[in-house]
This record gives C-alpha cells, sequence and structure tokens, in this order.
C-alpha cells in the first residue's frame, strides 16, 4: 500500500515538534495505553526512524532530515515504490520451517541475553521497549536450524554459548568499531570492570552451513 502510505506521511511536518508528538503516541502504542491503526502505525514508524539520529527508535531527531525538501523526496521513494517480485510476510519462526523445509534461510535473531554475553538487557527496537528480544525462544531456533536441510547463513553475537550451540557449522567473525557516540568518553562499571575503554566494537559471528544434498 505505498500510496496510502504516502497520504499518510504527508500529513507530518519534519520538524521537532512533529517528531516529539510521534514519537508520544508510539510510546503510547507500545504501552498499551493507546494503540494506533495498522497504517497509522507504519506511518508513524517509518517517520521517527528514517527522521532520527543513527538506528535509535525513538530516540531524537536529527537535523539533517528536519528538512522539507529532504522529506518530500523521502516520501515520493514511498509512493513510487513497487517491487511486483518481492512478497513480504509476518509469522513466526516455526511456521517459515514448515513451509520452506527445503530453501536456503538467511536467520538474524535477537542478540542471546545474559549467560556467558556481553548483552545484559534488549535493545531493540530500543532499550526500554525490547518487544524482539522478550520471550524469543532461541534453543527451539537452533534445535530447527540443525535438522533444516535447504542449508543456512545465520548472525548472532559472539559468545561461548553460541559457538557450542553451532560447533558442527562453519564459523566466521567479522569486525568492526561503532562511531555512534564514540565522542562520549564516559564509561559504565561494566566496562571498568572488564578493561574496556569507550570505543564500542563489534562482537558478531557468522554462521554457514551449505545445502544438504
Amino acid at each position: 500500500k505505498p500510496k496510502k502510505l504516502f497520504k499518510k506521511l504527508s500529513q507530518f511536518s519534519p520538524d521537532e515538534k512533529t517528531y516529539k508528538q510521534v514519537k508520544e503516541r508510539l510510546k503510547a502504542h507500545w504501552k498499551n495505553q493507546k494503540k494506533l491503526p495498522s497504517l497509522d502505525l507504519a506511518a508513524h514508524y517509518y517517520f521517527n526512524h528514517n527522521l532520527s539520529y543513527g538506528p535509535g527508535f525513538l530516540g531524537w531527531p536529527s537535523k539533517v532530515y528536519l528538512n522539507e525538501k529532504r522529506y518530500k523526496t523521502m516520501i515520493e521513494r514511498v509512493k513510487n515504490f513497487k517491487a511486483p517480485g518481492v512478497e513480504v510476510r509476518c509469522g513466526s519462526f516455526e511456521e517459515v520451517f514448515k513451509r520452506y523445509p527445503n530453501d536456503f534461510f538467511y536467520c538474524d535473531p535477537p542478540y542471546l541475553l545474559g549467560r556467558d554475553t556481553k548483552m545484559f538487557r534488549g535493545i531493540y527496537p530500543m532499550r526500554n521497549i525490547p518487544i524482539h528480544h522478550n520471550g524469543f525462544d532461541h534453543e527451539r531456533l537452533r534445535c530447527l536450524l540443525k535438522k533444516h536441510k535447504g542449508g543456512f547463513v545465520l548472525s548472532y553475537n559472539n559468545c561461548g554459548t553460541i559457538r557450542g550451540w553451532y560447533k558442527e557449522f562453519e564459523q566466521y567473525f567479522p569486525e568492526w568499531q561503532y562511531t555512534m557516540g564514540q565522542g562520549e568518553t564516559r564509561i559504565g562499571k561494566n566496562r571498568i570492570e572488564n578493561g574496556d575503554n569507550h570505543i564500542k566494537h563489534s562482537h558478531e559471528i557468522i554462521i554457514y552451513s551449505p545445502p544438504q544434498q
């Protein structure tokens, strides 16, 4: 429904006042205080995500994108969007395994929390509303992937638990550092105790299983 989404987005102004209003309505929705209809929710999410600084959800506005000309160009792309060869569906990963037993999968689950990981709380879409982390069954995903014949690429946070769970598969460890927030030199208790500094490095693992013959 690109044109319907465009029409909703056209009702927003790319300014700080509107950004704040959209942010508050999204917070009320996620906290079950006042639910938004699906199309309105999509428009609010798109506006907030694309006008925010960095990848943060419900964060703060980027002055680069609080610009009428940029915003108009952005939503024109929405109106003109066409992808006739692409079909997007929403469902549980269990349903996908049942429906496509021989297809090659790319899986990007939420980070595993606690145990021996660096992650002690969910962060997506934001720390205070970790809806993509809460209740995710990592062990169920592991069991289904080990039985899957179509092959897969799996991206996760690099920790002993994940390495052990998938030890029979190929494992790769890409490295990079995050530059967002690097100017903030203050660090918390966890980083001090671990001997880390203010520069945040990646801790990712890529796991590969080729299709089975």
